[in-house]
């Protein structure tokens, strides 16, 4: 079964991918327990990945397991249109055969993020690649954001630890070094509001929400980087549900 990202309102991830996204921009990949949270838009994991592009599955090789190494899937793939990475026409992406694996199938067309790990661009069941047929909305993102349409986003979801808790109304401040932002969270905890490309991080001083320590996320509240056209993604846990 293909591992996927868990929905907006919950905290608890899928278990047991093989390995997830650094935070914070950063490569290479590490080893995990579970895809990171909460689930990110195609104009966040753009900016995360070493390649995107839609293309054609021409090929297919496969590596057996052995006692040292997990086996997986070779696809050479014919590019279709480039979003991010080498101006090439044919490009050779991997997947493992591990529970965050993402197998193709031969002719079929998919939308691609992937990044560099092992030596070469590997794909992964968490995020956004998906048969072209169904990223519709990743697709609209990616172009927009490649002729400078889609604007800089800072998203995110309050979950709780008892289900049935009110959500709503929870007021979340983000900032960066010059001013504050403030949104209000849904019915759902969710939260959203159009930025400036910038620095930002989540302010926790108010005590009404805090960070899971166990959560693995896209963006690190504590500080990351927004870039124009970028849409972050931010998870918290809110105090609501504790007696006071």
């Amino acid at each position: 079964m293909l591992l996927r990202l868990p929905s907006p309102s919950s905290r608890i991830s899928f278990l047991p991918a093989f390995l997830i996204l650094a935070v914070a921009l950063s490569h290479p990949l590490v080893t995990s327990a579970y895809c990171p949270v909460p689930e990110i838009r195609a104009n966040g994991e753009f900016f995360k990945s070493d390649a995107v592009f839609t293309g054609t599955v021409l090929s297919i090789r496969e590596t057996p397991d052995t006692d040292k190494d997990i086996g997986g899937w070779f696809y050479r793939m014919n590019v279709e249109e480039m979003f991010r990475g080498p101006a090439s026409k044919i490009i050779t992406v991997y997947t493992e055969n591990s529970s965050a694996r993402f197998p193709l199938e031969k002719g079929r067309t998919y939308l691609l993020f992937a990044f560099k790990q092992n030596g070469r661009l590997e794909i992964f069941g968490c995020g956004n690649s998906a048969l072209l047929s169904e990223a519709s909305d990743a697709l609209t993102r990616l172009r927009n954001l490649r002729v400078g349409k889609q604007p800089s986003e800072i998203e995110g979801w309050f979950v709780a630890d008892t289900a049935g808790i009110d959500l709503s109304g929870v007021i979340v401040t983000v900032k960066n070094q010059s001013r504050s932002y403030t949104a209000v969270t849904d019915k759902d905890g969710w939260f959203h509001f159009p930025a400036p490309p910038g620095r930002y991080r989540l302010d926790l001083s108010s005590k009404e929400y805090y960070l899971n320590a166990d959560d693995l996320s896209w963006y690190k509240p504590e500080g990351f980087v927004l870039h124009a056209g970028e849409c972050a993604s931010l998870q918290a846990v809110s105090v609501r549900h504790l007696s006071k």
